[in-house]
């Protein structure tokens, strides 16, 4: 069984009244419009625990509401089967469609594993512009 990381690694940051930021070590949610939005962390290895944390972080963040995710993991340089395996199954908990924003050759072709292989449960498409990615999330709206 995975370990759990501990909560008070955690932070919520109000930015204003009307946004606010969940930040971990690994991954920053926040809303935009219908959307909900992540930023990976730089340089992250995306192991099988911390896949687990970061969906339990997701939906508390979301405080259980169902959101069409921007996923931005131009941040992520390696992942394990099994935190792909995780985020394709557990990890669609609560997501109406996911746009994953890839950046390097590298980070494409985790994503493109990431859709051929472990076949998440919702629909899942890659992008390198956000705008693009925007454009594909709003018939999730």
């Amino acid at each position: 069984m995975p370990e759990v990381l501990i909560a008070p690694l955690n932070k919520v940051v109000n930015l204003n009244k009307k946004e606010e930021r969940f930040e971990t070590p690994y991954v920053t949610f926040w809303m935009d419009q219908e959307f909900l939005c992540c930023r990976y962390a730089d340089n992250l290895h995306l192991s099988l625990d911390i896949a687990v944390f970061v969906v339990e972080s997701r939906i508390f963040f979301a405080k259980g509401q169902s959101y069409p995710l921007l996923i931005d993991m131009r941040g992520i340089k390696s992942t394990t089967r099994q935190a792909r395996q995780h985020m394709a199954t557990i990890g669609a908990t609560l997501v109406k469609g996911a746009a994953l924003i890839t950046g390097s050759p590298i980070n494409r072709t985790l994503g493109n594993i990431f859709l051929k292989i472990d076949k998440p449960a919702v629909p899942i498409k890659l992008f390198t512009s956000e705008e693009s990615a925007r454009l594909w999330l709003m018939q999730f709206v």
